[in-house]
């Protein structure tokens, strides 16, 4: 009995759609207003997101001289207190800067000959100046690539492996990038 109250219904219900004059065209407009509404709920959210992210975005203004000097002074306080260290003078040496990880917009627009020509343009914002900057993702800071390390302790032999041991556990260096003296 329920079968035949549901093809009842389809078919009264295809019979009154069959009625209605262009309903072809009613339907395409139907089609481009849920496209439309997708478009722009997506936009809006995307949009949403930049403002979010702009508000959590800080530019970074730790340059490589101040990087440097936060992990040597905290790479010597370490290295004070191991047992025995004594006076201790670190100097690392960096082969390159901070990478800076940028936004970027890609555009594909395809020629009338089919090939795709790729655009990439950096994603900008202003700040409460009108200044425009770029949006960083990230910015990598280097590691050392050699450590030379003095210490007043250094004579003892065991102090100066665990020096050479706190310092290839921190950098994942190898013993020939690392000098210890005395």
């Amino acid at each position: 009995m329920s079968e035949n109250l549901k093809k009842n219904f389809f078919s009264s219900f295809l019979d009154k759609l069959k009625k209605v004059k262009h309903l072809d065209i009613i339907l395409i407009v139907l089609f481009i207003a849920v496209i439309l509404l997708i478009y722009f709920s997506s936009y809006v959210q995307s949009n949403e997101k930049i403002e979010s992210e702009q508000e959590s975005i800080t530019y970074s203004q730790m340059t490589l001289h101040e990087y440097s000097k936060d992990l040597t002074d905290n790479l010597k306080s370490l290295i004070s207190s191991i047992s025995g260290a004594g006076n201790v003078n670190v100097m690392l040496y960096f082969e390159e800067g901070i990478k800076t990880e940028i936004a970027y917009i890609v555009e594909v627009k395809t020629l009338s000959d089919g090939t795709q020509v790729q655009t990439k343009s950096p994603v900008l914002l202003k700040d409460e100046d009108g200044n425009t900057k770029t949006v960083t993702l990230q910015e990598i800071m280097p590691n050392p690539v050699s450590v030379i390390v003095v210490a007043s302790g250094a004579k003892d032999t065991k102090v100066k492996l665990e020096i050479l041991r706190l310092i290839q556990a921190m950098f994942n260096l190898s013993t020939s990038k690392i000098e210890i003296f005395a």
